[in-house]
């Protein structure tokens, strides 16, 4: 069912509603009206004839009043189509006006009997409705008076189909207004499903609709160009990973490939020589498969399901630095901070983040040489010994594959630091590196800073 067939339908249901509401309403209102009206007349006639002094004359209630026979109550008007009668103590009844007689019930008895004083009702009999007031009255017993309602009952039936005429007609326009405006108000919409759906299929933004616009089209529009151009950074960065990626294998696969050539082309090679054909192999391959471990990460970052958890950042950094001793050929140093560290973050990530930074120092800092690492609130840094790095490779360090020329000649698949950077942009922090001169030369602190944790 379409979006113009539901407003449609809930538009025609309200007014639907809305109408029967008012109608039954207004049908109650007019139908007490004009029964208060009988009521009225019924009652002021009652207390006319209770006070009448004429005698009337005793008749049997089911034999027709004869022609030209005097009638002491003779009601006009409105009670043309009266009919009154009393009732005595022993249930004798007197005709005083009509032809016909008045059904008598318990309860008229029980008032001609002085157990009750009036009692109202609609009955119907002869074929017509009939509104009848019984009264206590002194001289007679009871009186009882009845006046024809078919003609009232006829109005309230002629104004029912009318409600009903009317309510139906209300939600049909209702519907059919509902639909136009729907119709309207939906080809914004359509003409942007379809800009969207071609902007999918040829992967162009041109083709989008005016986002300009102040309203919820305007800001649909926005969304969709904002996700179709996430879309395209994201392709564009998938293609040049790749680009890079298929760069970077190159060297070691060509490496493999020769050493593998060299060992099928000569049986019998020297000890020294096969020995360090082999263990060249053995690098290669473990180069191999840490930049293929390391592509993955970076492949995934971002997408994997980790929760955030709590964590201290000094305990989680004490652990990864006392790793890191036993296989490093340089002293580690970590200092923390008093004031609280706790975090917020996914822990893997962060550890993956630290362990990044720790080998890259471990990796590019001379031997015998100290590494310090700091731990500040929220923020993780290292620092070690290493060539000044000018301003413009700063810039890049971060990014995939980058060296600078004299990490060049180190092994490294040259994308630990942009897993880093991406670990901690995804979760909005920062990273950053500058250079610290020394007396003795120069120094490199590299860290990362993650957003603070309201406690």
């Amino acid at each position: 069912m379409s979006l113009r067939v539901r407003l449609a339908l809930v538009l025609a249901l309200f007014a639907a509603l809305t109408g029967a509401v008012v109608a039954t309403i207004a049908y109650a209102t007019t139908a007490h009206q004009l029964m208060s009206s009988v009521d009225a007349s019924l009652r002021s006639s009652a207390v006319a004839l209770r006070a009448s002094t004429q005698p009337p004359r005793p008749i049997a209630p089911t034999k027709q009043r004869p022609r030209g026979f005097p009638q002491p109550f003779r009601p006009g008007g409105l009670f043309q189509l009266a009919i009154a009668q009393t009732i005595s103590a022993s249930g004798t009844l007197t005709q005083l006006a009509g032809t016909t007689a008045l059904p008598v019930e318990k309860r008229d008895r029980e008032i001609a009997d002085g157990l009750a004083t009036r009692w109202l009702r609609t009955e119907r009999f002869d074929g017509s409705s009939y509104r009848i007031l019984t009264i206590r009255d002194r001289g007679y017993g009871a009186i009882e008076i009845g006046r024809n309602i078919n003609d009232v009952m006829r109005s309230l039936a002629v104004l029912r189909r009318r409600f009903i005429l009317l309510v139906l007609a209300a939600a049909i326009a209702a519907a059919a207004i509902g639909y136009a405006a729907a119709t309207v108000l939906g080809r914004p919409i359509l003409r942007l499903a379809r800009a969207v759906a071609k902007a999918g299929a040829n992967n162009v933004l041109d083709v989008l609709p005016d986002d300009q616009r102040d309203d919820e089209i305007g800001v649909l529009a926005r969304s969709f160009r904002r996700t179709f151009e996430a879309l395209g950074r994201s392709q564009a960065q998938q293609r040049q990973l790749i680009q890079d990626a298929s760069h970077e294998l190159r060297t070691p696969l060509t490496s493999l490939r020769t050493n593998i050539d060299l060992l099928q082309r000569y049986d019998s090679l020297a000890e020294p020589d096969r020995s360090h054909i082999l263990a060249d192999l053995q690098a290669e391959a473990r180069e191999l498969t840490d930049l293929l471990d390391e592509l993955v990460v970076l492949a995934i970052e971002g997408q994997t399901d980790e929760v955030e958890s709590s964590f201290d950042l000094r305990v989680v950094s004490q652990d990864l630095v006392t790793r890191f001793k036993g296989r490093a050929n340089q002293t580690l140093e970590i200092s923390v901070s008093t004031d609280p560290t706790v975090v917020v973050a996914p822990q893997r990530s962060i550890e993956r983040a630290i362990n990044n930074l720790l080998d890259n120092a471990v990796k590019f800092a001379p031997s015998d040489s100290t590494i310090y690492i700091a731990v500040t609130g929220n923020s993780f840094e290292v620092t070690n010994e290493a060539e000044f790095i000018e301003d413009s490779d700063l810039e890049h360090l971060f990014e995939r594959f980058y060296r600078t020329a004299s990490a060049r000649s180190f092994r490294g698949s040259g994308l630990g630091l942009a897993i880093v950077q991406d670990t901690i942009t995804a979760i909005g922090g920062v990273t950053y590196a500058y250079n610290s001169p020394t007396v003795s030369g120069n120094s490199i602190t590299i860290g990362f800073r993650i957003p603070e944790t309201k406690l």
